[in-house]
């Protein structure tokens, strides 16, 4: 059995991990209400819908849910834990540079001091786009590292 740390499986564990964390937590923020969706930073127009009870909200949290979770097989699917699912490593690479660009949106923000630290809804923005910016690292980390993996395989003969 190998070992899980080898050739970057732990970095895609962790983001396979952290991916569906955000998924529970879309599905338990529609679950809270609009309160909750509000907390979550979703844009006025769900919080809204989730207040009227219209489609957006519902179908948005659940779309996501789903994209979260389909990302997450797909770090599994990395890691080895179950069959290669098609264009996976061209799914993670562009996903790796869609977190790290989106985790790297809060630092003009930081830098700017307009984080409120006692405001709850801002400590919770700061602390998912750092979520997001570490998920976006452990798919780098862990391309990398496969990528190593990789080439010493076909080095060998092996790939």
């Amino acid at each position: 059995m190998r070992e899980m740390t080898n050739h970057g499986d732990f970095y895609f564990i962790a983001a396979a991990v952290g991916l569906t964390a955000g998924a529970l937590l879309h599905v338990a923020a529609l679950a809270g209400g609009p309160k909750w969706i509000a907390f979550v930073g979703a844009p006025a127009s769900v919080v809204a819908s989730a207040k009227t009870g219209t489609w957006l909200a519902p179908v948005g949290a659940l779309g996501i849910t789903a994209l979260l979770l389909v990302l997450a097989l797909y770090c599994l699917s990395a890691a080895g834990k179950i069959r290669p699912l098609p264009f996976r490593s061209t799914v993670l690479a562009v996903v790796a540079a869609l977190f790290v660009i989106r985790g790297l949106i809060i630092i003009p923000w930081l830098v700017s001091g307009r984080v409120k630290w006692s405001v709850l809804l801002d400590l919770f923005i700061v602390s998912s786009s750092l979520t997001i910016l570490a998920i976006g690292a452990a798919l780098i980390c862990g391309l990398l590292r496969s990528k190593g993996r990789n080439a010493s395989a076909a080095k060998r003969g092996l790939s």
